[in-house]
């Protein structure tokens, strides 16, 4: 049986003739959405076939679960298997990676049903999975692109996405669609003129200047960009518990404190000579974070600080816990490999090193682990975890989209308790500032998607300039 909000999005998807798009919050069931408006056309065209492209991890984790439990389709599992012609299965589930190699997937597309699930992977118009999907954009009769965080940095990351719905909906050029839109701007200035080299624009963007939208603009773009859209939010068409999140700031040690502010001075002394791009700055950056978990990297290699404090603050943390299941969030392989030797056998890890991934988050889900500790990237999407009501998050990325999937595991469908988030951070360290990054990006990412599918003329807050920092191309 589908929620009410659930019915109202198929009825959405059916009544623009099963092209539109499913910015439903995590944890609102877009699988079994997508599953539902597959059965819809299938019931009215039997020789339909439905063509899923998601992360690795959402195969088995969501789409097979939902598969199996909750209708009679046939699949096909494109990652395990060759994908060719003679496969005649109802749904086929293929990975962004597969996808893009894959020269049978045309073959299967044509005139059936294609979902993108996780279709913010299209946000960056210069990437191949992008232009690959641009590519078949035309080929399927029936198409459905799904995402919780649509456009977690930016909303130029709208284009990709509503153009694979329809290429006229936008501009057809991502540049014209941007200069458009799109404004250089400094403190309420704006720059005139927008056309210039690639140096030119590194050492501008090196001056402080950012593509912002103005609200007139910003208002024109959701005008174009609300009628393929159905927006569901958690807080509106779920009865979830509460989310409430929760610091612990630890001093560095003796050791931590020398070596971060050894780096930092270091680091300012190399920006200092360069043009300061987001990626440069970025990798600057994570030889700090790597201090305040508790190592320095030299050569290649993992050195342990002596006396790291988040581990010993972790300790202490998990003892007041008591015996209640818990998730640990990682971004290092060493922090990881750190914690389950902490916690030896009450712990199952998940990261890149994992052989059965699946194995290991369903023993945690039965009770056989206490604490469930994880990378980041390897399960923060399409996991349900809501035998857990705590998490704990040791380090952190600039992620935004990253920390709210992690985030959306417990908080779903399911869920029962509130659902608690601490962050162990170093004190007066970039721990804290990342922190605030992500709570800044999660504002501006409510307010953009506030707009999606509001009644025209809908109150919102806003400020003169909406900046868009990941447009430094």
């Amino acid at each position: 049986m589908l929620y009410k909000h659930q019915q109202d999005a198929v009825k959405f998807i059916l009544s623009r003739g099963g092209v539109g798009a499913l910015f439903m919050d995590c944890g609102t069931g877009k699988c079994l959405t997508a599953l539902s408006i597959f059965s819809e056309l299938k019931a009215q065209m039997p020789s339909l076939r439905l063509v899923v492209v998601c992360p690795l991890s959402l195969i088995e984790s969501a789409w097979m679960l939902d598969i199996q439990r909750f209708t009679q389709f046939t699949f096909f599992n494109a990652h395990d298997k060759k994908l060719n012609d003679k496969v005649n299965a109802d749904i086929v589930l293929i990975n962004y990676e597969s996808m893009i190699r894959n020269k049978e997937l045309a073959h299967h597309i044509k005139r059936n049903m294609l979902v993108i699930d996780e279709s913010s992977r299209m946000k960056n118009n210069r990437a191949i999975t992008t232009k690959k999907l641009l590519q078949h954009a035309a080929l399927p009769r029936f198409k459905v692109i799904m995402s919780g965080t649509p456009a977690p940095n930016s909303l130029v990351e709208y284009w990709g996405q509503i153009t694979f719905l329809d290429e006229d909906a936008l501009h057809k050029s991502f540049y014209s669609f941007r200069n458009t839109y799109f404004h250089l701007a400094r403190n309420g200035e704006i720059m005139q003129g927008r056309f210039m080299s690639r140096q030119q624009a590194r050492e501008i963007f090196s001056r402080g200047w950012e593509y912002a939208i103005s609200p007139e603009n910003l208002t024109k773009l959701m005008e174009k960009i609300n009628p393929y859209v159905f927006r569901a939010k958690k807080d509106e068409c779920l009865d979830l518990p509460d989310q409430v999140d929760e610091v612990r700031l630890v001093e560095l040690s003796a050791e931590q404190h020398k070596h971060y502010i050894e780096m930092k001075r270091h680091l300012i002394t190399e920006l200092a000579g360069q043009f300061v791009t987001a990626q440069v700055a970025l990798a600057k950056i994570l030889k700090l974070r790597e201090i305040t978990s508790g190592h320095l990297i030299s050569g290649g290699k993992a050195i342990a600080i002596a006396n790291p404090t988040k581990i010993k603050e972790l300790s202490a943390l998990l003892e007041e816990l008591g015996n209640q299941p818990v998730i640990i969030w990682g971004n290092f392989v060493w922090e990881i490999e750190a914690i389950q030797k902490l916690l030896g056998e009450k712990a199952v890890s998940v990261y890149g090193k994992t052989d059965d991934k699946h194995s290991a988050l369903e023993d945690f889900k039965a009770g056989k682990y206490q604490y469930l500790i994880a990378n980041m990237n390897s399960i923060s999407h399409g996991v349900t975890l809501v035998n857990c009501s705590t998490q704990v998050f040791f380090s952190l990325s600039y992620s935004w989209e990253q920390w709210i999937q992690c985030k959306n595991r417990i908080h779903r469908i399911g869920a029962v308790k509130k659902c608690t988030y601490i962050h162990i951070l170093a004190k007066d360290t970039i721990d804290e500032q990342i922190y605030k990054v992500l709570q800044d990006k999660g504002n501006m990412e409510s307010i953009t998607l506030g707009m999606v599918s509001a009644p025209k003329g809908a109150e919102r807050k806003n400020e003169s300039l909406y900046y868009t920092r990941t447009l430094r191309k």
